[in-house]
Formats: C-alpha cells, structure tokens, sequence
C-alpha cells in the first residue's frame, strides 16, 4: 500500500516527499554514462579496420581474451553485448519518464521550444528524437550481435555491406544522442559556478564545444571507417 501511496502522490505514505525520482534520476545518469562511455570505445574499435583487417582482429582478440582461453572464447563479447543491452533497456525505461506523455504535453514542449529559442531546449529535442530512434535501431544491433556469434573483420563486413544504411543512421544517432547526453550529464553533477552568469556561460559553452568536439572527431572517424567496411568484400 505504501508503493501505492508513493507512487500516485510522490510521497511517502507518512507525507514526506519520495525520494524515488532522485534515484531513477541518478541511475538513469548512471546508465547514460556507462551508454555514453561504451560508445566512444565502439567507435574507437570499429575504426581500426582502418589500420586493416589484422588490426581489427587483433582488437577482437584481445577482448575475447584469446591470450588465456585461445579462440574457443567468442562467446565473451557476446555477454558484455548483453550486458549492455540489460544497461540499454534500462537507460531507455527510465528516460522514458521524462518524455511527453500526450499529444497535448508534446504540443506544449513543442511551443515552449520554438518560443524561448534556447540552445539547451533544443539539443534536448534532438537527444529525445536520435533515443526514440536508438530504442529501435540500438535494440536490433545489440541483439544481432548478442546471438551473432564469433566477431571478425570477414563477418562485420558482412554485415556492413547487408545493411549499410542502417549502419551509418546508426552511427549518427549513437553520435548525437551520446554526446549530447554527456554535456547534459556535465551539467547537471559537475560545478559550473561563476563570479557572474557571463563567466557561468562561458563553462557552458566551453563543455559543450569539449564534449561535442570529440565525439565529432571521432565520428567523422568512424564514418570514414563505416565506408571501409562497406567496401570490403
């Protein structure tokens, strides 16, 4: 009865405020950060096709731990594939709480949006359009690669060369939702007190230009290295 309670009311069931939505929003921070994290490490990983197939074998490799197990452990990518996955779904629920519930709620946020003109409003949109997306294209590769066996530069090409649109929608979305989020993240739990609000902008503008520069670069170098592996036969 007191989940009940809490849950209709935001409160306890002796009035003092939840404490839950602090929680969810923590963990869902929490979950973004791991997201955001893994995603700069995927795309350093998918672009060392550049350095050729042996390199990007050799990545492959090393994470499946051949040095100890030998080749017969293919099978350790494929659980941190659904580990993420379990860290996915559970970042995506909880985000969920904080989209539009109703057409009446999405037309309120839309006119707030357009009439204010704030840079911070607006990339929240596009985090809340490239989540809706990743729900769904996200969802399809990890599961793909969860219950797609061995990874190799032979079956990633493959699978690049099958569905390369996908793939380079994909990346853009990662890219966008990620690095947004992460800013937001800066934000949110990091200090950007000032003397004045002048200088507190200018830490604003200065995170975001840090954040969103690297995830650029290293975009621009993951998409030079998804045209690669289109290429490859």
């Amino acid at each position: 009865m007191s989940e009940l309670i809490e849950g209709y009311l935001g409160k306890q069931a002796d009035t003092k405020k939840s404490r839950l939505p602090a929680l969810w929003d923590k963990l869902q921070s929490l979950t973004g950060l791991i997201l955001a994290c893994f995603i700069l490490c995927h795309m350093v990983f998918t672009s060392t096709i550049l350095l050729g197939k042996d390199a990007f074998n050799a990545i492959v490799g090393f994470a499946e731990a051949k040095f100890l197990f030998g080749d017969g452990a293919w099978w350790i990518t494929n659980l941190v594939a659904a580990a993420i996955f379990v860290v996915f779904i559970t970042h995506a629920f909880l985000a969920m709480r904080k989209f539009p519930a109703n057409y009446r709620q999405y037309k309120m946020f839309k006119g707030h949006k357009n009439r204010i003109k704030h840079l911070d409003t607006t990339l929240w949109w596009l985090q809340f359009l490239t989540g809706f997306a990743l729900f769904f294209a996200g969802s399809a590769h990890l599961v793909d690669i969860v219950f797609g066996g061995h990874i190799s530069a032979e079956t990633s090409a493959a699978r690049f060369h099958t569905l390369e649109i996908f793939y380079l929608a994909l990346l853009v979305f990662m890219v966008v939702h990620a690095s947004i989020g992460m800013y937001r993240l800066y934000v949110k739990w990091m200090s950007i007190d000032g003397v004045n609000k002048a200088q507190m902008q200018e830490k604003r503008n200065r995170a975001r230009s840090i954040v969103l520069g690297v995830y650029g670069v290293l975009a621009v170098i993951a998409l030079i290295a998804d045209f690669v592996w289109i290429g490859l036969k």
